[in-house]
């Protein structure tokens, strides 16, 4: 950590930005903070929590340039740099000076990135300028994830290589994640994205003021003898040679050269990976050693060269991908029939409980007193229906003639009374 930038603490007001806490060990010309957008600077376009990158004292021009490169690159394997938020329509602005306890000095901000990286996947010796630390505990990684993080870095040398940038600092610790939604549905191989351009450069000019070092035990041979003060001219094959090493770390966890004496020294040669994991493919080893050339003319001179050699491996099938992908399947499917049953079981009780039960609509009888003597009604000739006929249920009376004689009417007389 450095001590001009220690005392820079959580809640710190930096430009648009307020700081919420600091990052450990990233970065040997600049430290990484964690921070997020103050609420009057914040549009829905840009992100509110962010990386920001503040320069060291004696850095400031290389984050200037850094800044420079980072904003014409637009790569999913690239990290991304962030504009400071204006509210007009000019030109963007990547990078601002602020006061620091130093004094003035540039920042800018980033995408921010998983905490993880590739150096912390794998576990490996380091060293310390020239002497190399007692052997940790060394994993490598599978070969389905060796391909493709592999891949990724390629495509990424490739992207910047077009814009004229070559980044001569490519190794595991300068390679993040990115952060992705339903990582667990994803494949296994994680999203890289290449971070650090701090000590890269533009082909087309000389890179002015204080450069900074590469890791050793990445650099390319032409990079050791610049540091030599020789004028070799370095060019795209010194980040091949860099990525070579990253890809046989991955392969076998171990370094090809355990000391920047080996880089250096035309005549050694690293073992081939096939003898320290007989199971990586002979194409795969071919492209490894082929990469790791001492003589830049002996390796391969594009990353697009690269690229197509690593396409025409055979890629191992992804089994943990397609079994997280089955198990969620079937738990959404298990899950779907619970709650179809619980629907149908839900509505069958609703319905049960909520169904009216139907009112009879049968008009009670009148009841009405039927004659003993006779089981059907008779009507005479002189009688009318409504004359004191009482309506029953019972179905309507049939005309029934009889043979009953009609009673004699008395004859009056004129008899003398």
């Amino acid at each position: 950590m450095s001590e001009e930038l220690s005392h820079i603490l959580p809640g710190n007001i930096v430009g648009p930005y307020r700081v919420v806490r600091g990052f450990k060990g990233r970065g040997g010309m600049a430290r990484i903070f964690e921070a997020e957008v103050r609420e009057k600077y914040r549009q829905p376009r840009l992100p509110r929590r962010l990386a920001l990158k503040i320069a060291k004292e004696d850095h400031q021009s290389a984050l200037v340039a850094e800044a420079d490169f980072l904003s014409r690159f637009d790569h999913p394997n690239v990290v991304h740099i962030i504009p400071l938020p204006r509210g007009d329509d000019r030109r963007p602005v990547y990078a601002a000076r602020e006061r620091f306890p130093f004094g003035w000095g540039w920042y800018y901000a980033m995408e921010l990135l998983s905490r993880d990286s590739l150096e912390n996947v794998l576990t490996r010796p380091t060293t310390t300028g020239l002497l190399s630390s007692p052997p940790s505990e060394k994993r490598r990684l599978s070969l389905l994830k060796t391909l493709g993080i592999a891949r990724q870095l390629t495509a990424a040398l490739e992207h910047i290589h077009e814009q004229n940038v070559i980044n001569l600092d490519v190794k595991p610790g300068n390679v993040l994640f990115r952060r992705r939604r339903l990582n667990y549905l994803r494949g296994s191989v994680p999203q890289a994205v290449l971070c650090d351009f701090g000590i890269s450069r533009d082909l087309r000019y000389p890179r002015a003021g204080i450069l900074g070092v590469a890791t050793p035990e990445y650099l390319s041979p032409e990079q050791t003898s610049e540091l030599g003060r020789n004028q070799q001219r370095l060019d795209a094959r010194a980040d091949l040679f860099s990525l070579g090493v990253t890809i046989y770390e991955m392969l076998t966890g171990e370094l090809p050269f355990p000391n920047i004496a080996m880089i250096a020294d035309p005549t050694y040669t690293p073992i081939p990976p096939r003898q320290l994991r007989p199971s990586i493919p002979s194409l795969l080893e071919e492209i490894v050693m082929r990469a790791l050339a001492k003589d830049p003319a002996c390796r391969f001179q594009t990353a697009s060269q690269v690229r197509d050699a690593l396409e025409q491996a055979s890629t191992p099938i992804d089994w943990k991908a397609g079994a997280r992908r089955t198990l969620a399947v079937g738990a959404a499917g298990a899950i779907l029939t619970a709650c179809l049953a619980g629907g149908v079981w839900g509505w069958s009780q609703f319905t049960e409980n909520h169904t009216p039960t139907p009112k009879s609509t049968h008009t009670p009888a009148i009841e009405t007193t039927v004659p003993a003597a006779s089981a059907t009604i008779t009507l005479s000739p002189t009688d009318s229906p409504g004359t004191g006929q009482v309506p029953t249920s019972t179905p309507a009376p049939t005309f029934t003639p009889t043979s009953t004689p009609r009673p004699r009417v008395p004859t009056p007389t004129s008899g003398g009374g």
